[in-house]
């Protein structure tokens, strides 16, 4: 099994994911600083996880469907 792009490394209270790190590069980033990058559509991380919309408005991050149950960001 390949090894995800991106780990969750901090949640909010509600258990949103807040910050995340590149598995590749060791780099950080806040969920606003990927949905931005996501947004652009010439992120690598574009082929894995993508900008969705929760009933209140708010943008969060997801990992892409690939059919696996199990798989979701970490």
């Amino acid at each position: 099994m390949e090894k995800p792009k991106l780990i969750v490394t901090k949640e909010s209270a509600t258990k949103r994911n807040i910050e995340f790190q590149d598995t590749r590069n060791n780099r950080k980033m806040t969920d606003k600083e990927l949905i931005s990058r996501l947004k652009t559509g010439n992120s690598s991380y574009n082929e894995d996880y993508c900008v969705k919309t929760d009933k209140n408005g708010k943008e969060y991050v997801s990992s892409k469907p690939d059919g696996k149950e199990k798989n979701n960001l970490g």
